[in-house]
């Protein structure tokens, strides 16, 4: 039995699974800022869905980039005060079992590769666009390798650009197409801008990040997920548009596609990890 989690900068999201092909429906609650009682009421919510079953392992997403050893965040823009905690080592003194951590935009693209819009791609690019702008490459059903995580939010698309939100430096994607960046820009929450010319804007703002993408990652798909890409907000079939309009140094944009796990998408990825890894 594996134990899922899904530990975001607003919500957290627990579950289980009895058979490594399914899980139960998850418990939602508010992200606790503080780290002691965040980790005690995710040990709560899950005494309450297992009981006294023995967990083979936990697998969970975190907001953040992870250091090399998965143990612990290196950077978390909305999980400040938990840079350096020993969050692996804590769970599974909690939980007597293995733990295993992810960046939790990582996991979500892992679950949306193996499970839902990017099904059937081997190679597969996932950005989340939300409040920040997170995302991953995942190859053949399993997160890419990498040094220190991926972060396409913080790609530079204009160096002398607007400043970052998060990280304040100036240009990054992020602080052009995030659901903070735009609300800062127009004084509204996202939702409530109904001017198609803004999302028109952010479409194209949001392909100059994909050409980047591309020219790097060069996948089969690029699956887009997040609340800015909801009914009102960016619109993929302009965002394809526009990509081609830009890409020139290959014979084809990749498939563009929404994302379809809705806001599970990162319980679907800790399960495909579990199974890929235990």
């Amino acid at each position: 039995m594996y134990l899922l989690f899904d530990n975001g900068g607003t919500k957290t999201r627990v579950t289980y699974s009895k058979n490594g092909e399914s899980f139960i429906d998850p418990v939602i609650f508010p992200t606790e800022k503080n780290f002691d009682t965040q980790l005690k009421t995710i040990k709560k919510v899950a005494d309450e869905l297992c009981g006294d079953k023995k967990l083979e392992a936990v697998v969970g997403g975190i907001a953040g980039p992870l250091n090399k050893e998965k143990s612990c965040l290196v950077n978390s823009p909305n999980l400040h005060s938990w840079i350096g905690l020993p969050i692996k080592e804590e769970l599974e003194h909690l939980f007597d079992c293995p733990v295993f951590l992810e960046n939790d935009s990582a996991l979500v693209g892992l679950g949306e590769a193996v499970s839902g819009a990017g099904k059937g791609y081997d190679i597969v690019a996932y950005l989340t666009i939300s409040t920040g702008v997170g995302g991953a490459r995942i190859v053949n059903q399993r997160i890419d390798a990498s040094a220190h995580g991926f972060e396409p939010g913080h790609q530079i698309i204009d160096f002398q650009g607007v400043e970052c939100s998060h990280c304040k430096d100036k240009g990054h994607l992020e602080g052009y197409i995030s659901g903070s960046a735009v609300e800062e820009r127009y004084g509204k929450k996202p939702y409530d801008i109904h001017d198609d010319e803004v999302w028109e804007k952010e479409a194209e703002l949001l392909a100059i990040g994909l050409n980047n993408i591309t020219v790097l990652w060069s996948p089969d798909v690029i699956v887009l997920g997040g609340s800015m890409m909801k009914e009102v907000g960016i619109a993929v079939p302009h965002v394809e548009k526009h990509l081609k309009k830009i890409m020139k140094i290959f014979p084809n944009t990749p498939v563009l596609k929404k994302a379809k796990l809705n806001d599970i998408g990162g319980l679907y990825g800790a399960l495909a990890y579990a199974n890929n890894n235990l």
